[in-house]
Formats: structure tokens, C-alpha cells, sequence
């Protein structure tokens, strides 16, 4: 049976979504918010440092407090993100299944949910995230925020349209071709669009260097690089971590409605004549 045939839409939308949220919250509560922390705090010396240079400017008390922000603005933000981003899941795994029903194919709607969760990781996160990769607070211009936000989203839907282009290609070319062949040629024509897409748009360096005074003499250093490196990093696995969350909870789902789908059609459970 589909997993969204006769399922509950709020089984097959949200669920997921909700589930990888709170997962996702706790990873990055436990690993990146120590080191949005040491960023803020870096933030802090680095605007008394300007200002003891005579560059800076003064900053206005914050409307809320770095507690609330970390506690319920993140929880809502993380969870929000993830129930949205459950929901095109879903979206997309009845436009997939559809695709290989058409095709002649018949895949497991456990083992579909998986790859598909997968495939949604690169596409979305891995592959725009190698290019423009995520930033912690006082890294970046203000300056270059709209563009390099429109340069990351475009690539994200470079990405996603060069992913369903290539699903909808090599289910095509399976038949013909064979499994693994087929396989073979859409990933490598996806690496190619997107290797040109990275090429062809712009880059942005936006790492805070040193603070020096005029004379050369050093004030403050430069954004640590573990910091930087570290939150990169987990802000990829904490992306990873939702979407196996997402494709793990739908898996199971379809298998429990599958299961009970075969109960009901059993003939031990049917009443004897």
C-alpha cells in the first residue's frame, strides 16, 4: 500500500516533520549552540575593540534575551522548519511513487521513504550547504546578506530541479538501460549541472579578519577558525540528522499502515459464510 493511501494527513504530513524537528532541536542544542555562544561573545570584543578604535557604533539593549532566543525562539524555528520541510517530503514521495507506478515499478514504501530522504539531504542541504555553507552570528556583511541569500537559494533550486529531472530520467532509462547503468549516467549529469551552477555563481569571503590599530599593532584576532569549522559542520549533520528523522518515521508509518492494511484484508480475519 502507498504511505498516503488511506493514511490520516496529519500521519502523513506533519508527523515526520514534527518528530525531526525535536530532533534536530536537541543536536543542535547540545553541539551548536555552544558555539553560537563563543560567536555572540567574539561579536561582543570585537564591537568594544571598534569602538575603542574610534570605528564602532553603539548597539541598543537586545528585545529578547539570549536565554529566550536559544530556548524557544530556536525551538520554534527548528521545529517549524522541519514540520514545513516534512510536508514536501510527503508531497514528493506521492509525486515519486507515482513516477515508478508509471514506469512499471513497484518499490517498497519503507525503503522508498529512506533514499528519498536521502536524496532530499543532497539536494537541499549537502550540495547548496558546499558552496554557501552556514554561518554563526558575526560572520558575514550586512551588506552582502540579500545577495548571498539569493545566490544560496538559487542554487537550492538549481539543485532541486536538476534532482527531479534526473529521478524522473533515470526511472525513464531503467528499463532500457538497466538499473545500475542508468544510475550511473543521471547522478553524473546532476554533478555536472551543479558543478557549473557553483561555478557560475558568485562567492562570498566574509570571515572576520584581525583588528588592528593603525600602527599594525594586533587588538583582537580573528574569528576562530575551530568555531567556524565546527559550526559548519554540525549545522550539515544537523540537517542530516532531520532528514533521516523524516525518512525514518515515514518508513515506519508506511509500514505500520502496511501491515495493518494486510490485517484487514487477511482471510483469518474475515468472518466465514
Amino acid at each position: 500500500m502507498p504511505l498516503n493511501s488511506d493514511m490520516h494527513p496529519l500521519l502523513r504530513y506533519l508527523v515526520p516533520g514534527a518528530v525531526a524537528g525535536v530532533a534536530a532541536f536537541v543536536f543542535s542544542r547540545v553541539l551548536i549552540a555552544p558555539l553560537i555562544g563563543a560567536a555572540v561573545d567574539y561579536e561582543g570584543e570585537r564591537e568594544h575593540a571598534e569602538e575603542h578604535l574610534g570605528g564602532g557604533h553603539e548597539h541598543g539593549h537586545e528585545l529578547f534575551t539570549r536565554s529566550v532566543q536559544e530556548h524557544f525562539g530556536a525551538a520554534t524555528g527548528v521545529i517549524a522548519f522541519a514540520i514545513v520541510m516534512g510536508v514536501l517530503f510527503a508531497v514528493a514521495f506521492g509525486l515519486l511513487r507515482t513516477v515508478l507506478e508509471r514506469r512499471g515499478f513497484r518499490p517498497d514504501p519503507a525503503a522508498l521513504a529512506l533514499l528519498l530522504a536521502a536524496g532530499m539531504f543532497v539536494a537541499v542541504a549537502l550540495m547548496p550547504g558546499l558552496k554557501y555553507p552556514a554561518n554563526p552570528p558575526s560572520v558575514g556583511l550586512d551588506d552582502t546578506v540579500p545577495a548571498r541569500s539569493s545566490a544560496f537559494l538559487t542554487l537550492v533550486a538549481v539543485s532541486v530541479v536538476a534532482a527531479s529531472v534526473a529521478v524522473v530520467a533515470g526511472a525513464a532509462w531503467a528499463r532500457r538501460w538497466g538499473g545500475w547503468r542508468a544510475g550511473g549516467v543521471v547522478v553524473g549529469g546532476y554533478l555536472a549541472v551543479m558543478l557549473c551552477a557553483m561555478a557560475l555563481l558568485p562567492s562570498f569571503h566574509e570571515v572576520p579578519g584581525p583588528v588592528r590599530e593603525p600602527g599594525g599593532a594586533l587588538v583582537l584576532d580573528g574569528f576562530p577558525a575551530e568555531v567556524l569549522a565546527d559550526f559548519r559542520v554540525f549545522t550539515l549533520m544537523n540537517q542530516a540528522v532531520m532528514w533521516l528523522v523524516i525518512g525514518a518515521t515515514s518508513a515506519g508509518l508506511a509500514a505500520l499502515h502496511r501491515r495493518a492494511y494486510a490485517q484487514v484484508r487477511s482471510p483469518a480475519h474475515s468472518t466465514p459464510g
